[in-house]
C-alpha cells in the first residue's frame, strides 16, 4: 500500500501549512502543547506529497471547453419536459422555414426530404426517456458521457447527432466528412440552435465542423459513422484497465475525522492493498476536471454542499461515484447497449434531502 498523498489543486503548499498554524495558535494554551503541535507540522511535511494540477483551459481545445460548459449546464437542468418543448419548438420552427429547407436539399441535391427531417425528429421524440435511467434498489445510474466527437458522411446521420445532443444531454461535435457552411445539416443546425438560445441553453451543447478542426483524444467519446461503421471506446471489463489511485475529495474541511478514518479503513483491507489512496481538495471545478483526466475507477466527494455533491455526481466520469460514504465496495460496470450513454454506480448518504 502506498502512503496516501494530497493532491492541492488550488492552494499552494505554505497557504495550506500556514492556515494549520492559524489552527494551532487559535487553540494553543500551554507551552507543551505548542511544541506537540509543531511535531504535528513537521510530520505533515514529510507525509503529504503535494502536486498542483493546472486550469483545464490552459490546455484544452477552445471548442471542447465550450461543449464540456455547455453539457455540464444541461445534464444537471431539471426542467420538466426540458427536451420535448426544445423538439417541439424546433418542429414549429422547421415548419416555417419549410420553403427554405427544400430549396437548399434542392441546390444541394440532398437524398433527404423535409418529410425525412420531420420524420426523424418524431423517432428522437420517443427517445427522451432514455435520460438518467436509474436503478435505486442497485445504485446503477445511466448517465450521459460528456464531450462525444462523432464523425459522419451523411446528412442524415449529420441530424441524427444534432437531435441526440438535445434528447442524450451530451455534447455532440459533428465531425462532417462533407462539411459545407452552406449545406443543408448547416442550415438545420442554424435552426437547431436559435431554438436551443430560445430556451436559455448553450447552443455549444452541438457543433459541427470538419474532422481535422478537433483534437479528438481531449473529447470523452468517439463515434465514427462513416462507412456505416460505429467505433466505440472499449468496454472495460475488469479494474486492471484503470488507475490504481482511489481519490478522496476533501471539499468541506468538517469531513477531516471520517476521511482519515476511511484512508485506515482503505490500508487495512486486502483488496486495496496495490492501491494509493489520495486525498485531493482545492477549486471545485479544477477538482473534476483533474479527477476526469485521472481514469480512476473510484472516487468519493465528502460534502455538506447538495447542489456540489449533485454537480459531482453528473460531471465526474467515474465508474464509481460516492458522496460522503467512503469507497463502498466499487463495481466493474457494464458499458451499456446506447453507446450515448454510460453506466455507473452511485452511494450518498447525509447531504440531499
Amino acid at each position: 500500500m502506498e502512503e496516501q498523498g494530497l493532491v492541492v489543486v488550488n492552494d499552494s503548499f505554505l497557504t495550506k501549512i500556514t492556515r494549520f498554524l492559524r489552527k494551532i495558535f487559535s487553540k494553543r494554551t500551554t507551552i507543551d502543547g505548542y511544541f506537540d503541535e509543531i511535531e504535528q507540522v513537521k510530520e505533515i511535511e514529510n507525509q503529504v506529497n503535494y502536486e498542483h494540477i493546472k486550469k483545464d483551459s490552459e490546455f484544452v481545445q477552445k471548442e471542447i471547453l465550450e461543449a464540456r460548459s455547455a453539457f455540464r449546464k444541461y445534464v444537471i437542468n431539471n426542467k420538466k419536459n426540458i427536451s420535448l418543448d426544445i423538439l417541439n419548438y424546433i418542429e414549429e420552427k422547421l415548419y416555417e422555414n419549410e420553403s427554405k429547407i427544400d430549396k437548399i436539399i434542392e441546390i444541394n441535391q440532398n437524398s433527404i426530404t423535409f418529410e425525412d427531417i420531420l420524420g426523424l425528429l418524431q423517432e428522437y421524440k420517443q427517445k427522451i426517456n432514455n435520460f438518467k435511467l436509474r436503478n435505486k434498489k442497485t445504485g446503477h445510474y445511466q448517465v450521459p458521457i460528456g464531450v462525444i466527437g462523432v464523425r459522419c458522411n451523411s446528412i442524415k446521420d449529420c441530424i441524427d447527432n444534432m437531435f441526440n445532443a438535445i434528447t442524450t444531454r451530451n455534447a455532440i461535435i459533428i465531425l462532417d466528412e462533407n462539411y459545407n457552411k452552406y449545406s443543408t445539416e448547416s442550415l438545420l443546425l442554424l435552426i437547431i440552435k436559435e431554438c436551443l438560445r430560445n430556451f436559455y441553453i448553450d447552443d455549444n451543447i452541438v457543433q459541427m465542423t470538419t474532422k481535422g478542426e478537433i483534437n479528438l483524444n481531449q473529447v470523452d467519446k468517439c463515434v465514427n459513422f462513416v462507412n456505416e461503421l460505429s467505433s466505440k471506446t472499449d468496454s472495460k471489463t475488469s479494474f486492471e484497465n484503470f488507475e490504481d489511485t482511489i481519490y478522496l475529495y476533501k471539499e468541506d474541511d468538517s469531513f477531516e475525522d471520517e476521511i482519515k478514518n476511511e484512508v485506515e479503513k482503505l490500508q487495512n483491507m486486502e483488496k486495496y492493498k496495490r492501491s494509493k489512496i489520495q486525498i485531493i481538495t482545492g477549486d471545485f471545478a479544477n477538482v473534476v476536471d483533474f479527477l476526469n483526466k485521472s481514469k480512476t475507477y473510484a472516487v468519493c466527494i465528502y460534502t455538506n454542499n447538495s447542489h456540489r455533491a449533485y454537480k459531482f455526481i453528473n460531471w465526474v466520469n467515474c465508474e464509481n461515484v460516492f458522496v460522503n460514504t467512503g469507497i463502498k465496495d466499487p463495481k466493474i460496470v457494464s458499458k451499456g447497449d446506447n453507446e450515448y450513454f454510460m453506466y455507473k454506480y452511485v452511494l450518498h448518504k447525509d447531504v440531499f434531502a
